[in-house]
C-alpha cells in the first residue's frame, strides 16, 4: 500500500479518516505515512475532527470486545485448577495467553459482524449520521445558515454533508429531504449531490428529496439545472423533475404548493392508497405502521395532516376508515 496522504479530493473526509485509521493499525505503517498522517491531520480542523471521530467508533467497538476477552480468562481462570482429561491439554495451572492487541482487534471486529446481524436495519442511518454535518430524527427539522449566507431546511430523517471550496458549494444528501435556499454568487455554483442526480443552482430556493436511488427535485424561486449521467434538464419555479427508474424523467408543473407543505409541518393526500399514506406518515415516526389487511391497505386517502403529531394522524385514519389498530413492541403498529 503507498504512503502517499491522500488529498481532500479523494472521498469525504470521513472516508479519509477511516483509510488513516486503518493504515496506522498495520504493523508495517512506516515512519514516512506517520509524517504523512501529521501533515493531513493538521492541515484542516475538519481533519482532526472527522479522525477524532473515527477513533471514538474504534473505541465503542472495542469495548464489547474488552468484555468479551474479560469473559475468556474468568472461564480459562476457573479452570486454573481443573486438569485437562487424561492429563493432556493444557494441563493443571496452565492458562492460555491473554489476548493481544491484535487479537483483541479481531474480537472487535467479531462484536462488529454481531452488531450488523443484531441491528443491520439501523447502521445505514447511524452511519449516515455520524458522518454528515446535519442530521434530523424522526418527526425533527432543523434550519441552519451556512457560511455564505445560505440556508438549509432539514426536514425529518435527513442527513447531509457540506463541502465548500473557493469554486464549488456542495451538498451531498445522504438520505433524506432538505429545502434550500441559495445565497446568489455566480462564480460558486451550489450543488446539491444525491449520489445518482444532481441539482445545480447559482441563486435559487428548492427542495430536493432522496430515497434509496430516486431523487426528486421541487424548484420554488430560479432555475434548477438537474443533471444524471449525460441527461440534464432545466427545472423552472413552480416545475418538479424527478430520477427514478434509473433514468430522469420529464419536468413536470405544480399546480399547487403540496409538495412542499412539510415546511409549514403539513402533509397533503389527494386520492392516494392508504400503502402510500402510511409510506409518507412513517417517515415522521420511529416506529412503523403497516396496513396487514390487503383491502384496506388499498382504500383511498384525502386529507390534510398534521406532521408533528403522527399519532393524531394514526387516529384520523382509524376513524375515517373505520379500521382497527394493534400497537405492537418496538413502536410496530398494525391496521387491520
Amino acid at each position: 500500500m503507498s504512503d502517499k496522504p491522500q488529498s481532500p479530493s479523494s472521498g469525504s473526509l470521513s472516508d479519509q479518516a477511516l483509510a488513516w485509521f486503518a493504515r496506522l493499525q498495520a504493523d508495517d505503517v512506516s515512519d514516512e505515512a506517520r509524517r504523512q498522517f501529521e501533515i493531513w491531520y493538521h492541515a484542516d480542523p475538519r481533519h482532526a475532527d472527522a479522525y477524532d471521530k473515527s477513533r471514538k467508533l474504534w473505541d465503542l467497538l472495542q469495548q464489547p470486545a474488552k468484555r468479551v476477552q474479560q469473559r475468556l480468562q474468568a472461564d480459562a481462570a476457573q479452570t486454573k485448577t481443573e486438569p485437562s482429561p487424561a492429563g493432556k491439554g493444557l494441563g493443571e495451572g496452565r492458562l492460555p495467553a491473554p489476548a493481544s492487541g491484535r487479537a483483541l482487534h479481531r474480537v472487535a471486529l467479531g462484536c462488529l459482524g454481531l452488531l450488523l446481524l443484531v441491528a443491520g436495519w439501523r447502521l445505514p442511518e447511524q452511519w449516515q449520521n455520524w458522518r454528515s454535518d446535519y442530521h434530523t430524527a424522526a418527526g425533527q427539522q432543523l434550519s441552519v445558515e451556512l457560511a455564505d449566507g445560505s440556508r438549509l431546511t432539514l426536514n425529518t430523517d435527513t442527513a447531509l454533508v457540506v463541502r465548500y471550496s473557493d469554486s464549488l458549494r456542495q451538498i451531498e444528501l445522504l438520505r433524506g429531504e432538505a429545502y434550500f435556499e441559495v445565497a446568489p454568487n455566480k462564480q460558486r455554483p451550489f450543488v446539491v449531490d444525491g449520489g445518482q442526480a444532481t441539482a445545480r443552482a447559482v441563486g435559487t430556493a428548492y427542495s430536493v428529496r432522496k430515497h434509496a436511488d430516486e431523487l426528486s427535485v421541487v424548484v420554488s424561486e430560479g432555475t434548477v439545472e438537474v443533471g444524471a449521467d449525460s441527461a440534464k434538464a432545466l427545472v423552472h419555479a413552480a416545475e418538479q423533475a424527478e430520477y427514478r427508474q434509473g433514468r430522469l424523467q420529464a419536468v413536470a408543473q405544480l399546480d399547487n404548493d403540496d409538495a412542499l407543505a412539510w415546511r409549514r409541518r403539513q402533509t397533503v393526500f389527494h386520492r392516494q392508497p392508504l400503502t402510500q399514506v402510511l409510506e409518507e406518515v412513517n417517515r415522521y415516526r420511529r416506529g412503523r405502521i403497516v396496513a396487514v389487511n390487503p383491502q384496506l391497505a388499498e382504500r383511498v386517502v384525502n386529507g390534510v395532516f398534521n406532521n408533528g403529531d403522527p399519532d393524531a394522524v394514526l387516529a384520523a385514519l382509524t376513524t375515517t376508515l373505520q379500521a382497527k389498530s394493534l400497537r405492537m413492541p418496538g413502536d410496530l403498529v398494525l391496521l387491520y
